[in-house]
């Protein structure tokens, strides 16, 4: 019994551990460009900011999603982001207007997609900051 107890606890410790190595992983400010991949569309090239927090739901980040506009970031929007923990991406999907947002995570940098009514939109590329 005393093994099985260990066994839980020791298990829950662990858990505990990788969730917080995972909020800190992810958790903070991340900088870097927002490429348009429809040259006739009204997207334009960005820098981009992000700033992730954990929401208090399991899995969830929040990510406001801002650009740089003469040198001060511009309110562009806010998404809770889903974590995969095992592939290593943040991702969203609005079926309202057709939308996924997919990011990669390795490291301190984080390789994004937004994907708009079947077609490839933007290419983001951050690095985090702090």
């Amino acid at each position: 019994m005393k093994k099985l107890f260990l066994a839980i606890f020791i298990s829950g410790f662990s858990f505990q551990a990788i969730a917080s190595f995972t909020d800190t992983l992810l958790t903070g400010t991340w900088k870097g460009t927002s490429i348009c991949q429809i040259k006739s569309s009204p997207c334009h090239d960005e820098i981009s900011v992000c700033h992730i927090s954990k929401t208090d739901k399991e899995g969830i980040y929040r990510l406001i999603m801002n650009k740089m506009v003469n040198g001060v970031e511009e309110d562009m929007g806010v998404l809770d982001f889903t974590y995969d923990a095992v592939a290593g991406t943040l991702s969203y999907k609005d079926e309202t207007h057709n939308a996924e947002w997919k990011f990669s995570i390795k490291g301190k940098t984080m390789d994004g997609t937004a994907i708009v009514k079947g077609q490839l939109y933007r290419i983001i590329k951050l690095t985090k900051e702090k």
